[in-house]
């Protein structure tokens, strides 16, 4: 097992539909690259490192993850696709991450991705309805409540912000050339900045629009995602 570094104690998710398990890469790793080498369209509006093997994931990605203590990641398992086996690939859906946790501020990020094989079925409504239930969901009910959880995508992904809607989240704005993004194919070109500045190269942006949950709406929200997931 990986050592734990994250704020609070990751536990497994799941209900009739999917599992959530913590990454553990000397299991989920290799279906990852797999899953991605072959679905390279997937990192469209994402800014991923380039990963090749194995190699590249720990040290690119899983390492800054395993290290944080405001990140954690999961494994998605499709339990409607593999009822009752165990570790398979051809369950394994995706990944889906908390980051940017800030307990003193009691606040997350999620981050989403689905492979396109499970893509519009139950499995994104319901990966992402167990980790928003386990982060609002007051002590009480086993959650950790938390008083907001955020969806941070890129302004042209229609998809994602969909997706961000159907569940519930709200649209708060668009953060206008939020970050660089140097690896994704859609990109705002930064060449007039380049001229600007007097500069050998300034890298492409992008516009990021922002959604959140908070906990003073999450009992009325609740119900709908609650709904959601129960259709299969």
């Amino acid at each position: 097992m990986s050592e734990a570094t994250f704020c609070y104690d990751q536990r497994r998710l799941e209900n009739d539909f999917v599992a959530l398990e913590p990454f553990e890469p000397s299991v989920h790793t290799a279906p990852f690259v797999e899953a991605i080498k072959a679905n390279p369209d997937i990192f469209t509006y994402v800014s991923f490192p380039i990963v090749n093997n194995e190699a590249d994931f720990m040290k690119e990605v899983y390492k800054g993850i395993s290290s944080s203590h405001g990140d954690c990641l999961y494994a998605v398992i499709d339990k409607v696709a593999s009822p009752g086996e165990v570790n398979t690939n051809g369950k394994y859906a995706g990944v889906i991450s908390l980051n940017a946790t800030n307990p003193a501020n009691a606040v997350t990020e999620f981050g989403v991705l689905i492979f396109p094989s499970f893509q519009r079925t139950h499995v994104a409504t319901n990966a992402i309805g167990l980790l928003l239930l386990w982060t609002l969901d007051p002590p009480s009910a086993g959650g950790l409540g938390m008083r907001r959880v955020e969806w941070r995508t890129h302004a042209e992904n229609a998809a994602s912000r969909r997706t961000a809607l159907r569940i519930g989240f709200e649209l708060e704005g668009i953060l206008r050339w939020q970050c660089v993004f140097p690896r994704g194919t859609i990109a705002l070109s930064a060449e007039a900045l380049r001229i600007k500045n007097g500069t050998q190269k300034e890298l492409p942006g992008r516009h990021t629009a922002v959604y959140s949950i908070v906990w003073d709406e999450w009992d009325d929200k609740r119900r709908k995602v609650v709904a959601l997931m129960e259709r299969k």
